[in-house]
């Protein structure tokens, strides 16, 4: 299985890397798990289109201004299974049609619950039943009263802003959370059950 790795300019991207290779050392679905690493203003679409699945990093600013990360998950969605953390959560919305909305404070290192976890989805839904912490470094959120019919909401924080999404027939996803933060007690799991989406094979079972 082949990942590429859109990166946001942001070292957050080794603590992806570290997941995967967590993954790969734990879980024997994975011992072939591969991955590349493309800067977002020399990623080619086309190429990305020949991945198995396409992981959107974290990064400073806004989407419009990730170099060409907008015009990648433009390209990839419904052609590669794709998940976007933070502002690659925030690249997915805008895509499809949502708007974001800048918080009153930033949450820069900031611990919260998940709340209202849908039990449907295939990534978020292997969290269901449980109440994880997860690390948020955001200023900016999407607004939940713009997400398009084909996004929905997979679950919140304790203040009722959107925390994860997922596309309603395309494996399409999105955490505004970091999994792959210290602070997030779900991560590897989390990421585990992407790459069983991603390769066809069922996600793991909610704790």
């Amino acid at each position: 299985m082949r990942v590429l790795i859109i990166d946001n300019h942001d070292s957050f991207v080794h603590n992806i890397t570290g997941l995967l290779q967590s993954i790969r050392n734990h879980d024997d679905r994975f011992r072939g798990l591969r991955w590349d690493i493309a800067l977002n203003d020399e990623a080619d679409p086309e190429t990305a289109l020949l991945y198995d699945a396409l992981i959107l990093s974290p990064g400073p600013g806004l989407p419009c201004e990730a170099g060409r990360l907008m015009e990648t998950v433009k390209a990839c969605a419904g052609s590669v299974p794709m998940l976007g953390i933070c502002l690659g959560f925030q690249a997915i919305a805008e895509t499809f049609g949502a708007s974001l909305r800048q918080l009153p404070s930033p949450r820069h290192g900031h611990p919260s619950r998940l709340t209202c976890i849908d039990e449907k989805d295939p990534l978020a839904g292997s969290l269901a039943g449980t109440s994880p912490v997860v690390g948020r470094y955001h200023s900016w959120i999407v607004d939940k009263d713009t997400l398009p019919p084909e996004l929905t909401a997979t679950s919140f924080d304790e203040e009722g802003n959107v925390m994860s999404l997922r596309h309603l027939t395309l494996p399409v996803f999105g955490t505004q959370f970091h999994p792959e933060s210290v602070i997030t007690d779900c991560g590897r799991r989390l990421l585990a059950a992407f790459l069983a989406i991603a390769s066809g094979q069922p996600p793991p079972l909610a704790p």
